[in-house]
């Protein structure tokens, strides 16, 4: 069975935070790469372990779901440059993007945890830094259902300790949730060794950045589309509640800055 042709297909999005993440990242296709070092930096450790763990892999269908802009997937392409190459993201502007870089992949306009492709068409299924705005069970029952068998997972994402910089900042101002709530990975982790998966790597790291106030460091996230920050207060903060924030973070600060941080994961497994 082949890969499917390059069709625009939208996305099954159900629930409102859904699209509300789609239209962040709508927005942000713009801005995302110049913005977005932790997310290259999370892609580039990905594609290193699997190379280390999958030396002779020569897979001849791949699919990157969650593209973005196309950074992983033109590291896909450079290294396979015969097999066919699918890209799948539910926002078309980062689908437009990722067209820039490689012209001649297939797009899918889709909802990655229900991908619109035939059982068992991939060989490779890669997914860098998407799985975390997802049900993280359901992107690995899809991923199963389209991978070959001996198809190979390769999949970065982010654990429950993402961003303690900024829920310890946000904590004292109101009870609602500021940043993105996260399953625990060992969940996740779980969920592959009972599915069947052979668990061949995972890793967890925090990824760290410093920024020199606090403006700067939410500019960050938002460039990269990450607007949860915001979007989950019904009313903006007020000119002191931002101030109070502002100072609780200081209580971050280290010589090189406002410290942000990522909590990495690495998973490589074999069906």
């Amino acid at each position: 069975m082949t890969a499917p042709a390059a069709t625009e297909f939208e996305p099954a999005v159900g629930l409102a935070i859904k699209q509300r993440v789609r239209r962040a990242f709508d927005q942000a296709a713009s801005s995302y790469d110049a913005a977005a070092d932790v997310q290259r930096e999370v892609c580039d450790r990905l594609a290193g372990l699997l190379a280390r763990d999958h030396p002779t892999l020569q897979p001849a269908t791949v699919l990157d779901a969650g593209c973005g802009t196309g950074y992983g997937a033109s590291g896909l392409a450079a290294r396979w440059p015969q097999a066919r190459l699918v890209l799948a993201d539910f926002a078309p502007g980062m689908l437009r993007a990722a067209r820039t870089r490689i012209s001649d992949a297939a797009l899918a306009c889709a909802d990655i945890e229900a991908l619109p492709f035939p059982e068992r068409c991939f060989d490779l299924y890669w997914s860098s830094l998407a799985w975390q705005w997802n049900d993280p069970q359901r992107c690995l029952e899809q991923a199963r259902r389209v991978l070959r068998p001996g198809g190979v997972l390769a999949v970065a994402t982010l654990g429950a300790d993402n961003f303690p910089e900024l829920r310890h900042a946000f904590s004292e101002i109101d009870d609602y949730t500021h940043v993105l709530s996260i399953p625990s990975p060992e969940r996740l982790l779980a969920h592959c060794r009972n599915g069947g998966w052979r668990v061949r790597i995972w890793e967890r790291q925090p990824v760290r950045r410093h920024y020199p106030d606090l403006r700067t460091l939410l500019r960050s996230v938002k460039d990269v589309g990450a607007r949860e920050v915001e979007q989950r207060r019904p009313v903006p903060l007020s000119r002191s509640a931002w101030r109070q924030i502002a100072a609780r973070y200081e209580r971050w600060r280290e010589p090189a800055g406002l410290t942000l941080t990522y909590d990495a994961i690495w998973l490589i497994a074999a069906d």
